[in-house]
């Protein structure tokens, strides 16, 4: 068994056979897929998605959308939030990796998610791209943290264990398969087990195998048995740890 911790199978890419896709993931052996909506259009598709017995759902506004942020929008969103089948808040945080963003404005919305995920009692998975000081200065600011993972970690060994050590768990994807990714395989070797969680982000992100190809939840696998090389021990021992790893994380045993 194996959980699929972060996967986009609601995305547009999926229309055509998006069955065939969930149906492959379970026969390849996984547990559960975490379906994530950070994008209001979508948000009733992940939703709907999130009725199968096997998919849950998260709900959350994505950083590069921070200016869609209302009342109206917040409202809806604590709505979803509720729902049992809903188990975090997210994506949300930082991502300045393209022109045009506003910092100040994404720091905002971030900081209103994190307070929300505080007050209905609920993880969140961070999203952080070229803003890592920025992510965890907005962390030190807050007295009690949610618990939490930071997804598609891309940063370096020190900054994981700065995020570590304020108790995050680290989310592991196909990038970790790609020959010229030293810098997170050292993350991966120096990050306990029990710290990991593997995730698709599919339908980007497609591991070493299947690159240039649209990834999808059944690749999860790849990443899990490349993290079983790094720290030599069995596919089978990644697999039990990081399935274990989310439903510590999202509660998933009494959902």
């Amino acid at each position: 068994m194996i959980i699929d911790s972060h996967a986009h199978v609601s995305d547009v890419q999926f229309d055509n056979d998006r069955n065939e896709v969930l149906n492959r993931a379970f026969e390849n052996g996984l547990k559960y897929i975490l379906e994530v909506g950070c994008e209001p259009p979508m948000w009733d598709k992940v939703a709907e998605l999130s009725k199968h017995k096997k998919i849950f759902s998260m709900f959350g506004l994505h950083p590069q959308d921070a200016d869609k942020w209302s009342d109206e929008l917040f409202a809806k969103l604590k709505s979803l939030l509720n729902d049992k089948k809903c188990v975090a808040v997210g994506e949300i945080g930082l991502d300045y990796h393209y022109e045009g963003y506003s910092a100040e404005k994404q720091k905002d919305i971030f900081v209103r998610q994190i307070e929300l995920a505080l007050e209905i009692n609920k993880p969140i998975c961070v999203h952080c791209r070229d803003a890592y000081d920025d992510m965890v200065s907005i962390f030190k600011n807050f007295k009690t943290l949610p618990k939490g993972v930071i997804h598609c970690f891309s940063g370096s060994w020190e900054q994981a264990k700065v995020v570590l050590d304020m108790d995050f768990l680290i989310g592991i994807d196909g990038p970790c398969t790609y020959p010229k990714s030293n810098k997170l395989k050292k993350v991966i070797e120096n990050t306990p087990l029990d710290k990991l969680l593997v995730e698709t982000d599919c339908p980007y992100l497609a591991p070493q195998k299947y690159r240039g190809t649209r990834n999808e939840p059944a690749y999860v696998i790849e990443t899990a048995k490349k993290i079983a090389e790094i720290k030599n021990i069995s596919f089978e021992e990644v697999c039990r740890q990081t399935t274990e790893n989310v439903c510590r994380l999202y509660n998933l045993q009494t959902v």
